[in-house]
Formats: structure tokens, C-alpha cells, sequence
């Protein structure tokens, strides 16, 4: 009788770990949440008439971003108060990797890759600063990292568009030189119809 005890116990105990071991191998672990995106942004309005000039740093947690991938382009837009900058790269002028630093079309340069436009926002009125009908609009999109399993991107970017309508004013008489900056970490892409 013990022989068989012994041996009925053995049996159970080994069934048992079979299927402890079974089930762990079964339970797939949870996926990692994406991380946080980060965000950059600030502008800086030069007035060559008056050598006068103003300036704003956003502070992160007042910026927000959204990219979106249209069968188009690949659409990045950021919001920090009264500042909203938009970029549109072309996907055919994408790299295989994204990465890479993309120039800003303007006038001078209708081929380049990086449609942008500005809105600077008071008061509820909504004000277009410049795309690509600007002469000499500079600068770039540079795309630093792309995760393509998480579809999370990362990069900088920076405009200059010199004589512009100064942005603060409601008259068309001041101008102003406008430099955007700032930079996006592990930014969310989403598909587009």
C-alpha cells in the first residue's frame, strides 16, 4: 500500500507541474505601454525696423502633437497657446527608414519636400502666417528616430521666414522676421483614410 501511495502521489505532484508549466507558457506578458511624448517649441519674432524683437519658450506640458499619415503625406501638427505650426512631408520623398533631415518648400524651391504653414491664435481669431507662397521661407523637418513596430517618431525641426506680417499686430504694415523651433519624442503615428 505505501508503494502505491508513494507512486499515486508522485503521479499527481508531476501532473500538476506539467500543467503549471503549460499555462505559464501559455500567458503571453502585457505589452509595454508607449512611452509619453516630449515636446519642444518656441518662436522668436525679429523686427529689423526697430532691431526689437520678442520670444516665447513653450513649457513642455503645454505643448501638444499629433502626427498623421495620409496616403499623401506624413502630417505633423503641434498646438502651445497661440502657436500652431504644421508640416506636411511628401511619402514619396520619405526615406525607407524616415530618417532623415527634409527641407522646407517655399517659392524659390516648389520641389523640396516639406509643405508648412503657421497660425498664430488670439482672441479666437485664427491667423495663416506663411507656407510654402513665402520667397524665402529656410529651414527643415529632421526626423531623428522611427519605430515602426510602435509607430512612434522623434525629431526637430526649425523655420525662418524672414518679412513676414508681425504676428502680435493686426496691421499688414510691420513686419517681422519669424523663426519656429522645437523637437518631438516618441510622437504616435496614426494612419489616415
Amino acid at each position: 500500500m505505501p508503494i502505491f501511495t508513494r507512486s499515486l502521489f508522485l503521479l499527481a505532484l508531476t501532473t500538476a507541474s506539467l500543467l503549471t508549466s503549460c499555462s505559464d507558457k501559455n500567458e503571453e506578458p502585457a505589452p509595454t505601454p508607449d512611452p509619453a511624448p516630449t515636446y519642444a517649441l518656441s518662436h522668436y519674432f525679429y523686427y529689423p525696423a526697430t532691431n526689437g524683437a520678442a520670444a516665447v519658450i513653450h513649457p513642455n506640458q503645454d505643448i501638444t502633437g499629433k502626427a498623421q499619415l495620409h496616403p499623401t503625406v506624413l502630417a505633423l501638427d503641434f498646438e502651445a497657446k497661440a502657436d500652431m505650426p504644421h508640416f506636411e512631408i511628401e511619402r514619396a520623398q520619405l526615406k525607407p527608414d524616415w530618417k532623415g533631415v527634409y527641407p522646407l518648400r517655399c517659392r524659390a524651391r516648389p520641389a523640396d519636400p516639406v509643405f508648412v504653414s503657421y497660425s498664430y491664435h488670439t482672441d479666437g481669431y485664427r491667423i495663416f502666417r506663411f507656407s510654402d507662397f513665402t520667397q524665402t521661407l529656410t529651414g527643415h523637418v529632421t526626423i531623428t528616430a522611427y519605430d515602426t513596430k510602435r509607430q512612434l517618431i522623434s525629431g526637430t525641426y526649425e523655420v525662418q521666414a524672414p518679412g513676414q506680417t508681425d504676428p502680435l499686430e493686426f496691421s499688414i504694415d510691420t513686419k517681422c522676421d519669424i523663426t519656429l523651433s522645437g523637437s518631438f519624442t516618441d510622437l504616435k503615428v496614426k494612419p489616415q483614410p
